[in-house]
């Protein structure tokens, strides 16, 4: 019995030094796919330190003459650097993409952890966005950026042009959130309708039991989202799963930052939540006071498409231009980069060089 258990065990060590060496592999493979190697390019990642803290930003863009692109991600705690990188590596040619792991996300809530993490708040968070930008502009030598920001993103990025104008060229936001109260109970109608309109009356039956929100807490919340993630449109069908593997043969992501990043999630939402469901800037007359880009999926129900079309019709802005993207959902910006790098070429790019060209 003993000697088959040493062979047990020996059977499964191999098994796991086999997943080991296959990991490191795609790694590998993966940051052969990523490497820029152009003269003027950078890619450069690691800790800076905004007001007081270090925090993790990487900057990768084949040309440092392009136009700065600071993108802020969602969740909130949902950092995009581990499970975009395929999804983003087209914009590299195009634009210096700047990211940024979020207080209480990916590495910046890894190094910290959930002690250490500080305030997780709209007021600070917008406020390392600001050190962040300006960290963008001294390394690549440039007076503004463009500023995208996708679902609790654009909330930050909102935040960010009102402060400090001068340091955007153009706002881009995607699944914009306009009204957290609204966004929940219009997203929660329209899922009801596709699960009834598709005959799945098992869904139907746990939506009516979860009740219409408000929720009086996350249990509610998550469980929704549970099915809408279930139902999402055609471009999306698929695409958590298809992450894992992204997220688990990320280059340089050992097993810990892994875990760090899925911990992340869970513990900013949790600190965030109830703030984040006062949120509204929906008032008669919102104010941006930079040029303004949605690029909003058109079957977008978490960030009801209808209520963005309504908050542009009334945004005061410089110059503003709304975008939908046909058969996009919430997540469009990693499911359909290339779609989405084809509309910032198409109307955010051509004005950013222009207004950089001496």
């Amino acid at each position: 019995m003993a000697k088959g258990l040493l062979v047990v065990l020996g059977l499964v060590l191999v098994l796991v030094a086999g997943l080991a060496v296959y990991r490191t592999w795609r790694q590998h493979e993966a940051a052969e796919a990523l490497a820029i190697r152009t003269p003027n390019g950078i890619a450069q990642a690691g800790f800076i330190r905004v007001n007081g803290v270090e925090q993790w930003v990487s900057i990768r863009g084949e040309d440092r003459s392009n136009p700065v692109l600071v993108l802020l991600h969602g969740g909130p705690g949902v950092a995009f650097l581990p499970v975009g990188y395929k999804a983003l590596r087209s914009w590299e040619k195009d634009f210096t993409v700047v990211q940024w792991d979020q207080p209480g996300a990916g590495r910046t809530f890894s190094r910290h952890g959930t002690t250490g993490s500080g305030a997780l708040t709209l007021d600070r968070i917008a406020a390392d966005g600001i050190g962040v930008v300006e960290h963008a502009r001294k390394t690549l030598g440039k007076d503004k950026v463009v500023l995208v920001g996708v679902s609790w993103g654009s909330v930050v990025g909102v935040e960010m042009s009102r402060r400090r104008p001068d340091l955007i060229h153009t706002y881009v936001g995607a699944g914009q959130v306009v009204d957290m109260q609204r966004n929940e109970a219009v997203g929660f109608d329209a899922l009801l309708q596709k699960v009834r309109a598709k005959g799945d009356a098992k869904a139907e039956t746990k939506l009516l039991a979860i009740g219409a929100p408000p929720y009086a807490g996350r249990k509610e919340l998550l469980a929704e989202r549970k099915i809408l993630e279930a139902n999402p449109p055609e471009s999306e069908r698929g695409l958590y799963r298809s992450l894992i593997p992204i997220l688990l043969f990320a280059p340089d992501y050992g097993l810990k930052d892994i875990r760090a990043w899925l911990d992340a999630g869970k513990f900013s939402i949790g600190k965030m939540l109830p703030a984040l469901m006062t949120y509204s800037d929906d008032v008669p007359a919102p104010v941006i006071p930079v040029p303004v880009v949605f690029l909003q999926g058109e079957e977008d129900i978490q960030t009801p498409t209808v209520l963005v079309k309504s908050y542009f019709e009334r945004l005061q802005a410089p110059s503003k231009r709304l975008v939908l993207i046909p058969g996009g959902g919430h997540s469009a910006v990693i499911a359909m980069p290339d779609i989405f790098l084809r509309e910032l070429k198409a109307h955010v790019r051509p004005s950013t060089v222009a207004a950089e060209t001496p």
